[in-house]
């Protein structure tokens, strides 16, 4: 089994007249292919989860760019385009494959483009087709538009504020994605908009009683993953709003 893993993470603050380029994304984290370090960082966990596999002779693993910048202002148009081209270009070069996996932030916006992750994932979904499987991995500080859910066939957000398990959350992606792959199960996304605001520690009640909630119900009947997406308040968009995925 082919499959191809990139991550990009970025948090844009709207309000902000400061603007983010590729030298905050070079400075702050910045892996080439086959480069990233064994350890995860919090938007690339999905590298080492694949590369585990990848040494157990289970899946053959290309890897693409890792990077993120600090949380800041609009990413300025020239470096989303870049970053997007980067990785699109690794992907049409890996061409077979059977399965992607993206480790991303959920809430970058760029000069012009309102909904970078879901303009990357859907552009990945028509290059790879309808048959191949793409996992997605999100911080729940984002934005979960149906651009995303509409071409994911794996969602799944960190369920932790303070965010402790970002490990866990690749695992849990890149084994979700496998199994579609591999035909075990057909995953199906659903989402509910919960019309709220408010800022969601999980290490305190209320959150913390729904979290374990969320994690009681995976596995059990139909479900096989469950998230929380919380929004990012400074993240002015369209697209911005807590939900609940599964």
């Amino acid at each position: 089994m082919r499959v191809f893993c990139a991550s990009v993470g970025f948090e844009a603050n709207t309000f902000s007249p400061l603007r983010t380029d590729f030298n905050d994304f070079a400075q702050s984290f910045y892996a080439p292919p086959g480069q990233h370090p064994e350890t995860p960082t919090l938007c690339s966990a999905v590298f080492p989860a694949l590369r585990r596999r990848a040494r157990a002779g289970e899946i053959a693993l290309i890897e693409g760019t890792a990077t993120w910048a600090e949380p800041g202002g609009l990413c300025n148009a020239a470096t989303w385009t870049r970053l997007r081209d980067e990785i699109l270009g690794q992907l049409r070069e890996a061409l077979p494959v059977d399965a992607v996996v993206l480790g991303l932030h959920g809430a970058m916006i760029a000069e012009g483009t309102v909904d970078c992750e879901g303009a990357l994932i859907a552009a990945v979904r028509e290059m790879v087709g309808p048959d191949v499987k793409i996992g997605v991995s999100f911080d729940p500080h984002s934005h979960l538009s149906e651009a995303r859910t509409d071409n994911a066939d794996v969602v799944i957000a960190f369920k932790e504020f303070p965010h402790t398990d970002f490990a866990e959350t690749g695992e849990a992606v890149v084994e979700l994605t496998l199994r579609a792959a591999r035909g075990e199960v057909t995953p199906q996304v659903s989402v509910y908009d919960v019309r709220m605001m408010d800022v969601l520690p999980t290490s305190i009640q209320p959150m913390r009683g729904f979290v374990d909630e969320m994690m009681a119900l995976e596995g059990t009947g139909r479900v096989l993953a469950v998230s929380a997406i919380h929004g990012f308040m400074a993240g002015d968009s369209p697209i911005w709003a807590p939900r609940s995925s599964w």
